[in-house]
């Protein structure tokens, strides 16, 4: 009888043990497949960080190449920041950056990275944004343009708006100011926001529209503000704009494909909302100067007031002279 009890408790120890590590394990199991997805996550949200840390880092470079692709590459491996070029913007400018120009120098001791790379890129009309993680080397004009326009799918429901624009903004290296001035209780009262695919200009507008504000893009920082702000905003910098001396209108690049003066038509610069502008905008037609009154369109066939020239229509036959009579 003993033995039967002993056996059972020995079998209960073993049912008890199995029973508490499945359990255990189970638990394991869910909690590792749960890990990959935690740390993809919180890798897409630190690689913004990661990049702005790099730029931050003081540096010491002394370094000559024979063209900028090279001058780039070597940058990239002293610093470790992801590198991309936009070859298409580049290339329509007219910038061979692959090709030997000679001694290309970049040149620091002690400086920030990004402050580095931003000289060196300024000598030859270039930029860099901070674009789908990592770094974005483009022209000038198309910098800005490049960043605003990056796809983002965002969904929240009832989320706060600030932590929500900060977040998103912050994701994709975008410039984000808050107006202080504004109602506490709008900046942060709940928005919902289901998109998928879209630019995140466009999502940071619609976020601004669902908590009763406005974003206006102020060169490359987007500000949150009210809409009376945001419309005298807009309108000064389309008063700058329409100004035909200001170097941010839109003109043709020299060279381009087809070499010369032709080619590509680009803009020097990058309209307030982001669309790059290939017309210049229309010049306002100068009024009469006083003393010169205007002067109707004449119509074909008609003569001018005090106008001695006609129409061959309108001509008079020309009567020849009077023959004088010989006296009988």
């Amino acid at each position: 009888m003993q033995s039967i009890l002993s056996r059972w408790f020995l079998f209960g120890l073993l049912a008890g043990w199995a029973l508490s590590h499945t359990t255990v394990f189970g638990q394991t199991g869910v909690a590792g497949a749960a890990a990959p997805v935690q740390e993809k996550k919180a890798a897409s949200a630190s690689s913004i960080d990661k990049l702005r840390e790099g730029l931050d880092k003081k540096i010491t470079i002394d370094f000559v190449g024979q063209s900028i692709v090279e001058v780039l590459n070597h940058f990239r491996d002293k610093t470790g920041l992801p590198i991309n070029i936009d070859q298409t913007a580049i290339m329509q400018m007219g910038v061979g950056i692959d090709q030997p120009i000679g001694q290309v120098e970049i040149k620091a001791k002690d400086e920030k990275a990004g402050v580095v790379l931003r000289k060196f890129l300024n000598s030859y009309n270039l930029s860099s944004v901070i674009f789908e993680d990592a770094l974005l080397i483009t022209t000038e004009d198309t910098a800005v343009f490049r960043q605003f326009r990056q796809r983002v799918s965002v969904n929240v429901d009832d989320a706060p708006f600030n932590k929500t624009m900060q977040d998103l903004a912050r994701a994709r290296g975008i410039n984000l100011v808050i107006d202080r001035s504004l109602d506490k209780e709008k900046v942060n009262g709940p928005v919902s926001l289901q998109v998928e695919d879209t630019g995140i200009e466009t999502a940071l507008r619609l976020l601004a529209e669902q908590a009763g504000l406005k974003a206006v893009r102020m060169g490359n920082v987007m500000f949150i503000t009210t809409a009376a702000k945001a419309k005298t905003i807009r309108e000064e910098e389309q008063h700058q704009f329409d100004n035909p001396f200001n170097p941010n209108v839109p003109g043709v690049i020299r060279g381009g494909f087809g070499g010369g003066f032709g080619g590509i038509a680009m803009p020097t610069r990058v309209a307030p909302g982001g669309i790059p502008q290939l017309v210049p905008p229309d010049l306002p037609v100068p009024p009469p100067q006083k003393g010169q009154p205007d002067v109707p369109p004449v119509k074909k066939g008609a003569s001018t007031p005090g106008s001695t020239s006609t129409s061959p229509q309108q001509r008079p036959a020309v009567e020849a002279p009077p023959v004088p009579r010989r006296d009988q």
